[in-house]
């Protein structure tokens, strides 16, 4: 039986058309920055062609809604014959900006019973193959900046600890002027992965294409070749900037050749002339990187007899990408949250409430400075600010379900009722537990939590736990484990002192009114 095959996901379908029709990308450069088959790119867009939704999408639009109307009805293929010029098309594609894409829509124009687009490339690739010449890969201008980290890095004295500091060398290099921007930056984490990228764009004055990077974590979370999952805050900086992350295959260094050549280049240039110097923070480690960095882009180029910097004016910036009026300010981005049963998510060690009916289901987390954003389903749900890593809980009024009925059958007396079944005393603690909180549905976890230690330990040390838990005032789940784990129910309880003890006579006791006199 043929395995049926699987629809793509509407976040992907979204990207495909945002890159479609705002950065105006052919249907080749869309499969290989989201790789995916050009197939399943010119199928989604003709799919939304032939829906009811016009571009852009309505932001109410959520994206089950939006699935069906794009796969209401599969889009049909037409069987065509007539073969276009090969030779004309190899000539056309020579052209600055022209691509298989913009000649394919002239010949079905032309040709409106001709070949289907999947049909028109295999023809003209077949018709390059037979060719049989290696040819040179010609970067268009302001089409693409490779980025790579160097193997090697340059490093600083940390006065403080008394130790010397390695740092990673960031490149980006332009593909058709090879003019680079470089820095050290603490890490290859996400964080500074980002960062150098966006100090890029500010000191290019403008931004390419699409960015090629290698297969890092902080770039790509899973190499694949048809699919790699592009790192989330990666994807919204590439989305902030209206451009497209395009990785190189995992291995291939032959497609990002320009950046590996200027690795190379920019450490001999670079680390030769810093190599005596010592610095004491990674700032002035910086500027004299940028200081040789100048030098770099400056020096006439062998080949051309024109810098590189010359030729980023005439060949790149022309055609790049104009940047946005404000710098990319996303700090962190989590996909796929899952929103506890008790209505509320975990973000940095801190709880935040959503819509009840969103219990068990998935939100995407977005962080903008100190303003945290989330959505379900492309829609907008709820914003807040965000709140310091305490593990409380920030719970809204109108996320919580009529007369605290959870989904299910969960309710502040159902914890309750179950805990009875070990005892008073640890019903007794789980009703605390709830009177603590500002909404009960805030104790659910940690109920659940206490109700799970009597399937790990038996009934009679949880209750007497509870008992001392209460005395003490630990109503935490840490707290009654760390009283089963270490055995201290068994200790006695120590009792409180009567106020109304009878006061002890002795001579030697002088009494409050002896220091009025």
């Amino acid at each position: 039986m043929a395995k049926k095959k699987t629809r793509t996901v509407m976040r992907k379908v979204r990207e495909v058309l945002r890159l479609h029709f705002d950065s105006r990308l052919s249907n080749q450069q869309i499969a290989d920055a989201l790789r995916i088959s050009k197939t399943s790119v010119f199928n989604i867009l003709e799919r939304f062609r032939k829906s009811e939704v016009s571009w852009p999408i309505p932001s109410d639009l959520s994206d089950a809604d939006f699935e069906g109307y794009i796969y209401s009805e599969k889009p049909s293929n037409k069987k065509k014959n007539q073969l276009p010029d090969v030779k004309y098309i190899d000539e056309e594609l020579t052209r600055p900006h022209m691509t298989l894409e913009l000649l394919w829509n002239e010949y079905t124009r032309n040709n409106p019973e001709g070949l289907s687009r999947s049909s028109f490339y295999r023809h003209y690739r077949n018709y390059r193959k037979s060719l049989s010449i290696s040819m040179k890969v010609i970067h268009k201008g302001g089409d693409k900046v490779f980025v790579d980290y160097s193997g090697e890095g340059l490093r600083y004295f940390n006065r403080d600890t008394g130790k010397w500091v390695k740092t990673e060398f960031f490149v980006s290099s332009w593909g058709a002027s090879s003019y680079s921007y470089a820095e050290c930056t603490e890490s290859q984490n996400g964080q500074d992965w980002v960062g150098s990228h966006i100090r890029a764009v500010q000191y290019f004055g403008c931004v390419p294409n699409a960015f090629v990077p290698d297969n890092l974590k902080s770039g790509v979370t899973k190499a694949n070749f048809y699919e790699p999952d592009i790192n989330a805050l990666y994807g919204k900086f590439a989305e902030h900037y209206d451009t497209v992350i395009l990785p190189a295959r995992v291995r291939k260094p032959k497609d990002k050749p320009v950046v590996e050549s200027n690795v190379l280049h920019l450490q001999r240039f670079i680390f030769g002339r810093l190599r005596n110097h010592t610095f004491l923070c990674l700032a002035d480690l910086n500027q004299a990187v940028g200081e040789a960095l100048e030098l770099y882009n400056d020096r006439p180029m062998q080949q051309y007899k024109k810098s590189r910097k010359e030729r980023f004016e005439l060949l790149d910036k022309p055609y790049a990408k104009p940047l946005p009026s404000e710098p990319f300010k996303f700090t962190r981005v989590k996909y796929d949250v899952r929103v506890a049963p008790n209505y509320h998510i975990e973000f940095d060690k801190h709880y935040y409430s959503v819509p009840h009916e969103l219990a068990r289901q998935c939100v995407d987390v977005y962080q903008i400075n100190n303003i945290l954003e989330i959505y379900h389903d492309g829609t907008h749900i709820c914003r807040y600010k965000k709140e310091p890593p305490n593990y409380r809980y920030t719970t809204r009024d109108d996320h919580m379900p009529s007369n605290h009925q959870f989904v299910k059958g969960w309710s502040a007396p159902w914890f309750i009722d179950q805990a009875h079944k070990t005892g008073t005393a640890m019903a007794e603690l789980v009703t605390r537990v709830m009177k603590n909180r500002k909404h009960p549905e805030q104790g659910f976890r940690t109920a659940m939590g206490l109700l799970n230690l009597s399937r790990k330990y038996p009934k009679e040390r949880v209750e007497k736990a509870a008992q001392r838990a209460m005395f003490f005032g630990n109503l935490t789940c840490k707290a009654m484990k760390a009283i089963l784990d270490q055995g201290l129910e068994e200790q006695r309880i120590p009792q409180k002192q009567n106020q109304n003890n009878k006061v002890v006579l002795h001579e030697n006791i002088r009494g409050q009114h002896y220091y009025n006199h």
